[in-house]
């Protein structure tokens, strides 16, 4: 019984990733702006588990990110819970951002390291490329909180004030090349690096669908 579990973790290891981002979209939807921004710290968290879980470290790796993505996780509670003074938010906010940026470059890279090394396309080869997306679109999300974080108005939203999910929505909706126009970048940093997701977004998706076919084995 034991065995067939660790079996089925190891060849569906992408799911709950999948699903707990999927969350991220959902908790803006039912809960207030500074709740929501909680619970997205907190869904950033838990990614961040499932993904270090993913990688089968040693206990003591294991227990040494977490408690990093713990105190990462405390400090962006910090800022959102004194919205009063810009300053004491500043630091905060900052080491949050950077620890959970880092998080997510390194498990990109070391995801898509495992995805490509495997010959074999499997369902949950799939969901892994899955993840991975919904992840730089992630990323790119701490970007712009960061850009924001330093210049207010380096983004625009149709003269109303910019939201942590009007940043969300932002980098997916450039990910996916929508472009909608209702949130735009301002400052010159803000373009450029919306214009390196846009790239992204077309690439990767274009890289992926060829790792599925060259993997692809009909017998």
């Amino acid at each position: 019984m034991k065995i067939t579990c660790l079996q089925s973790l190891t060849n569906h290891k992408y799911t709950q990733l999948l699903l707990t981002l999927l969350l991220l979209f959902v908790a803006y939807a039912v809960v207030g702006a500074m709740a929501a921004e909680v619970i997205l710290s907190l869904i950033l968290l838990i990614a961040i588990v499932l993904i270090v879980r993913t990688f089968f470290l040693q206990k003591r790796a294991f227990y040494f990110y977490i408690v990093i993505a713990g105190l990462a996780f405390i400090s962006d509670c910090f800022y959102i819970l004194f919205t009063q003074s810009s300053y004491h938010r500043l630091i905060p906010a900052l080491i949050a951002d950077s620890v959970y940026i880092g998080f997510l470059i390194l498990s990109i890279i070391l995801m898509l390291h495992k995805l490509f090394e495997n010959n074999n396309v499997t369902i949950d080869t799939i969901v892994g490329g899955i993840c991975v997306f919904l992840l730089i679109g992630d990323l790119w999300f701490l970007f712009y909180s960061s850009i924001h974080l330093f210049h207010p108005n380096a983004f625009s939203s149709a003269g109303e004030t910019i939201q942590t999910f009007d940043l969300l929505y932002f980098s997916f909706t450039t990910l996916t090349t929508v472009g909608y126009g209702d949130v735009v970048p301002v400052s010159q940093l803000a373009k450029v690096v919306a214009n390196f997701e846009a790239i992204i977004g077309v690439i990767y998706p274009a890289i992926f669908i060829s790792r599925l076919v060259g993997g692809y084995n009909p017998d």
